[in-house]
């Protein structure tokens, strides 16, 4: 289908992947333009150069362009997809640093790090509806950019934008599960529910076999593991104790103290290690540019993130009901949340939007953290979308890992003097 899809951060390090993807389905995007828009020129110029390269070497019929021009990127879209990261890996950083100084975990989408995020990514956010109900009305958009769920609970409520936000974390975690199994080639389907970065599993196989039960089966041996991370090591000690898989993210929650403390240890923080390997990616984008039969080996996010952006983008181009795992208004599809909650469920994709599937309850052991993390993401996503200092505090407090107006307070001003 020719149909023009922007890609708001397209100079990303993540890009390449991303298109790399599109190359793989270019039957499904026939005709189509990817219009590349990035404030970054010289990385924008390098992959969209790759990506010219990548598809002429593949044959697909894909116009690849690139602007610094945001609503030049935008007019005339059917679909846009936002994948920016607003401050860079520098401002990640301070997201991931400035909570330690309080005790409190430092990471980019959930805690004071994940609303840090929210505050520079939501004024952008804004923008680019606007832009959307002015220059391509009925465009869909989708959200890959974090902390996703309150970008996604401030655009349905606050603009009239169709908006689906997607996540990788249960492909990427179903992947380290494989490692920690020594099950390579295992197949894990995999279908949970609840909010973005925080769910629980309610169908979950391997090779046909009850997940639960073959993770207790290997979880001695993958606690003794010494190249299983301790992430990972979290994962099957919460689903011993509340016999589902969690998302990893979870174990922030589950287990503060120790999340807190290894960071604390840890000499660098995940955005200083990116950052030191950032030059490489783009070097490695130059060489392929350069050579006779381009070929990509290794970008941000691996084959996972252009994968699931792609697969989501397509079933909505193609129409045909695809089911996909998304984060979208709740409607009536989780009992535990209100209708208006944007929840983490599995739904159907339909050309312009997408209608989650009705699921049963979760228990009460694990939705009682469930409720305070959407009422809290609703709170930051409306408190930062109207520039309400004193709701943004409020807002801040509410988070389950803060839970303190003076604590809120001092976060806030740590962050705000650290940005200036």
């Amino acid at each position: 289908m020719a149909c023009k899809i922007a890609i708001i951060g397209g100079g990303s390090a993540y890009a390449p992947g991303l298109i790399n993807a599109f190359i793989q389905h270019a039957a499904d995007f026939d005709g189509a333009e990817l219009a590349l828009m990035d404030i970054a020129s010289p990385e924008l110029e390098i992959v969209q150069q790759l990506g010219q390269r990548l598809a002429a070497a593949a044959g697909a019929n894909l116009t690849i362009t690139a602007t610094t021009d945001q609503q030049v990127a935008i007019a005339g879209a059917d679909y846009v997809l936002t994948t920016f990261r607003q401050g860079g890996f520098q401002a990640r950083r301070l997201d991931e640093r400035i909570p330690l100084h309080f005790g409190v975990i430092g990471q980019e989408t959930i805690g004071p790090g994940g609303f840090f995020f929210a505050m520079r990514t939501l004024p952008v956010i804004k923008r680019i509806v606007a832009d959307m109900a002015r220059l391509a009305p009925g465009a869909v958009l989708v959200n890959y950019t974090n902390p996703t769920q309150i970008v996604a609970e401030a655009v349905t409520h606050f603009s009239r934008v169709p908006c689906i936000a997607i996540c990788d974390q249960s492909q990427d975690d179903a992947r380290k599960l494989r490692h920690a199994l020594a099950m390579p080639e295992a197949t894990i389907e995999l279908e949970s529910i609840g909010l973005n970065h925080a769910t629980w599993s309610t169908r979950f196989t391997i090779n046909g076999e009850d997940g639960v039960a073959v993770m207790m089966r290997h979880s001695d041996a993958v606690l003794a593991r010494g190249d299983v991370s301790a992430r990972v090591k979290r994962q099957f000690r919460l689903t011993r104790e509340y016999g589902r898989l969690p998302n990893s993210y979870l174990q922030y929650y589950y287990y503060r103290e120790e999340t807190v403390a290894e960071a604390l240890a840890e000499p660098q923080t995940r955005a200083e290690e990116i950052l030191e390997a950032l030059p490489g990616y783009y070097a490695h984008f130059r060489e392929q540019i350069a050579a006779a039969v381009p070929h990509l080996t290794h970008g941000r996010g691996g084959s996972i993130f252009g994968d699931m952006a792609v697969e989501v983008l397509r079933g909505l181009v193609r129409g045909e009901g695809a089911i996909h795992t998304l984060n979208v208004p709740n409607r009536t599809a989780l009992p535990d949340f209100a209708p208006d909650r944007v929840v983490e469920v599995t739904a159907r994709l339909e050309r312009t939007g997408a209608t989650p599937l009705v699921q049963e309850r979760l228990p009460a052991t694990v939705v009682g953290l469930l409720h305070m993390l959407a009422e809290y993401q609703w709170l930051a996503a409306e408190s930062i979308w109207h520039d309400d200092p004193p709701a943004m505090t409020r807002a801040l407090a509410a988070n389950p890992l803060v839970l303190s107006l003076p604590l809120a307070q001092q976060l806030l001003d740590a962050s705000r003097r650290a940005q200036v």
